[in-house]
């Protein structure tokens, strides 16, 4: 077990885990067990990479015009970053579905969700990096995993992103399992 801390206290957490504190919190919270369709997870998975992705060159092109200024702000370390890109691809090709716990239904506005997958892939950036899931100090899923994101932006762009994918399969005739 590992044990992680929030405002609200500790809690033990399974060591090879991908998700956290956050998450077991909103199980707890949330005790229904509905869960979200695989393809809304890659859809998460798909738009949070577009986020690293778009980070890579904000962070590139802020080192460009800075030169030799010292910039103003921190920025994340490029092994951070490229793990983070290697795991929203994980997300995005449907891995670790199994460490999404928090259940569709539930009173987060979608909040609870979005920490969800942000530990999973901060956990598996970590793990990627060489680091054991839970080493926050590295890579935070709310510092890092969830950089310039917000969940009223990231949950409905998932959910259209979803949305277009699964009309695309039914318009070709494909049936998609559940």
């Amino acid at each position: 077990m590992r044990v992680e801390h929030d405002f609200l206290g500790d809690k033990d957490i399974p060591s090879d885990a991908l998700y956290g504190i956050h998450a077991v919190r909103a199980v707890e919270n949330f005790p229904d067990n509905t869960r979200f369709h695989a393809e809304w997870y890659r859809a998460v998975g798909l738009t949070k990479l577009a986020c690293y992705l778009t980070y890579q060159s904000f962070k590139k092109a802020t080192i460009e015009s800075y030169s030799s200024n010292k910039i103003p702000f921190p920025l994340m370390d490029d092994k951070v970053v490229e793990a983070l890109i290697a795991a929203a691809e994980e997300v995005s090709e449907g891995k670790h579905f199994e460490h999404f716990i928090v259940p569709a239904v539930q009173g987060g506005a979608g909040t609870s969700i979005n920490m969800n997958v942000n530990e999973i892939i901060a956990n598996l950036a970590l793990i990627k990096i060489g680091e054991k899931p839970g080493s926050y100090n590295l890579c935070d899923p709310i510092e890092q995993s969830n950089i310039f994101q917000s969940t009223n932006d990231v949950i409905p762009t998932a959910l259209r992103v979803a949305t277009i994918q699964l009309l695309e399969k039914l318009e070709r005739g494909n049936q998609y399992p559940p």
